[in-house]
């Protein structure tokens, strides 16, 4: 046989086996992809409550899988409980707590963690002040009572406050350079209440952390932190007789009192509405534009239907608003939606980056999908593939000690039953269409805050030429220019 006898028949071998394979992925293409199976089988893990003879309380979860404990020792001192002429306080004295005690310096903590291998972190936040330990089982006990050190003995140094201090406001000042920081400020003092602390800064501002003193911080450590007022929740390769007595050797001796306080409320605004306020961010390319409404809570009975909508809406990359903003018009990286839901209330908010020349159509395209997913019902094969997603996606989230602590954190900030998770995906499972159409009323698309920050010189008349709401033009700092 020739070359060319030999290269015909190969020719028309491939041919075939083309035209085969063609009409094969024609034919799978063709057919409707499988649909979801049945729930596997998943139990959340056990949780155990119990309290100290000081008041401390205390949420365990046994997990003998790897020697490695975690344990997060939750104050109720977060940014929600200091005064407005405070503002950043909480989150500066949280994280001044790995700086030193009153026998040791933040250096030789630090070297101490070291030499045991133990992670260690202090921090604040609007809800909570946090110290974080992870530790091997064999050097958990030494971690953790060095810890506690942090919390009942802060010293809060000088030269350590200042340096706090300084980065707290640069940055905040970095923050607001950005169109994103400035939009999101913006939003919640939109949002709520000026008597609400949802509305400030939860890190503070440049003015409220400049007039921040050592002996505010001092103060503030005295008259919050307490037994009474912390909640130990821990995660890992320990039983509840190991960590009542970890946690009696620890905090045993804590005996600081305070006295009871009330729950937080975040107020909201009573404008009604759509309501545009605009921030100016000078030669900005691009604009931060963030929608939504205040007013949610973790514990309102639609709180899983809400799940739902928000994921149809703009809770994953697939979802209805991402689809449009960025698959279809190139108007951004990105844009997506998430409750983000505090002690007292919280908000529901879409949140996205646009080119400036393509502010006005963003807007116009995002109002139309938040009316659309309020007004037209989600249709059910749309629906049951987004709470699929959320159903699979749980078992991983809460599969590490981080991610468990973080979900179990959610339920103690938010007034949730500790129990919370063990039927969440048989719950999420069960949204119906008519369940979800019910919550997303609660969206409300003719009451709902509008905040655009970037280049007004080139997004305010296009915007104005909407009129779609009224329009307002706030400065950095929340006050009214016109």
């Amino acid at each position: 046989m020739n070359s060319t006898t030999r290269l015909t028949r190969m020719a028309v071998i491939l041919a075939v086996v083309a035209t085969t394979t063609f009409s094969a992925v024609s034919a799978s293409a063709q057919q409707s992809p499988p649909g979801p199976g049945p729930l596997r089988p998943y139990f959340f893990p056990k949780i155990e409550q119990f309290a100290l003879p000081n008041g401390m309380k205390v949420v365990l979860v046994e997990k003998h899988t790897l020697p490695i404990i975690s344990s997060r020792i939750i104050l109720d001192a977060g940014a929600m409980r200091e005064p407005a002429s405070k503002g950043g306080l909480a989150n500066v004295a949280a994280t001044l707590l790995s700086e030193g005690t009153h026998e040791l310096s933040g250096a030789e903590i630090a070297r101490r963690m070291e030499s045991l291998g133990a992670q260690f972190d202090t921090f604040g936040s609007f809800s909570a002040a946090f110290v974080d330990v992870t530790a091997l089982k064999d050097v958990y006990n030494d971690a953790l009572a060095l810890a506690a050190q942090t919390v009942m003995e802060p010293s809060f140094p000088v030269t350590e406050f200042e340096r706090a201090k300084s980065e707290a406001i640069a940055a905040y000042e970095q923050n607001h350079s950005r169109t994103s920081g400035l939009a999101a400020d913006a939003f919640n003092m939109a949002a709520f209440d000026p008597s609400a602390p949802f509305s400030r800064p939860p890190g503070g501002t440049k003015e409220t952390l400049s007039a921040l003193t050592r002996d505010d911080v001092l103060a503030w450590a005295k008259a919050m932190y307490a037994p009474t007022g912390t909640t130990v929740l821990m995660v890992g390769d320990i039983t509840a007789a190991e960590a009542k007595d970890a946690l009696m050797r620890a905090f045993g001796s804590w005996n600081a009192t305070r006295p009871p306080l009330s729950a937080i409320t975040n107020q909201v605004r009573m404008d009604k509405g759509v309501r545009i306020v605009l921030v100016d961010r000078p030669a900005s390319v691009q604009s931060t534009l963030m929608m939504g409404r205040a007013g949610f809570s973790a514990t309102d009975p639609d709180y899983i239907p809400l799940l739902a909508v928000n994921h149809v809406f703009g809770g994953a990359v697939s979802s209805r608003l991402n689809t449009n903003l960025r698959e279809k018009h190139g108007f951004t990286y990105g844009a997506f939606s998430r409750f983000d839901l505090r002690s007292g209330g919280g908000a529901f908010y879409l949140s996205t980056e646009v080119r400036t020349n393509a502010t006005d159509s963003a807007l116009v395209e995002t109002l139309k999908e938040y009316q659309r997913v309020v007004s037209e019902p989600v249709p059910e094969s749309e629906l049951k593939g987004y709470v699929n997603n959320l159903i699979s996606g749980f078992p991983n989230a809460v599969q590490s000690n981080q991610g468990l602590q973080t979900r179990l954190q959610n339920l103690i900030l938010w007034g949730l039953p500790i129990d919370y998770y063990a039927t969440y995906r048989e719950r999420l499972a069960a949204v119906t269409p008519a369940d979800v159409q019910r919550a997303a009323a609660k969206l409300d698309p003719d009451d709902v805050i509008v905040v655009v920050a970037g280049d007004l010189s080139k997004i305010e008349k296009p915007i104005r030429a909407l009129n779609v709401g009224t329009v307002e033009v706030w400065d950095a700092n929340g006050k009214k220019v016109r």
